[in-house]
């Protein structure tokens, strides 16, 4: 797959959802290529699916509503950690293509979660 995943933000009312069952989605599931929560009740995320296909498969995290909207990297400021930032501009959808890597050294390149 040549084309670079979306970035989008997700925000949400906190009220009855089970975070660690969305942070484990979020983690394991092959429609997440990345993600980062520096903002309580925000997690951005890079996906191949549209906002639309995304709020799919969200929705039975969210009782009570969220939104989900695409992020442009080229015009997006705040105050966050360096890392947060870093995670934006991260080819976060190239990890499986590096060439003539050992699998040993992938745990260094790896995005932090």
């Amino acid at each position: 797959m040549s084309e670079k995943p979306k970035t989008y933000i997700i925000n949400f009312y906190a009220a009855d959802v089970n975070l660690w069952a969305l942070t484990r989605y979020l983690h394991d599931s092959r429609d997440i290529v990345a993600y980062w929560n520096y903002i309580p009740l925000v997690y951005c995320v890079k996906s191949y699916l549209s906002a639309a296909e995304l709020a799919s498969k969200l929705q039975p995290y969210f009782p009570h509503g969220f939104m989900i909207a695409e992020i442009n990297s080229a015009n997006i400021n705040g105050i966050l950690p360096k890392e947060a930032w870093t995670w934006f501009y991260m080819e976060h959808h190239e990890k499986h293509e590096l060439p003539g890597l050992d699998v040993s050294d992938w745990p260094a390149l790896l995005p932090k979660r």
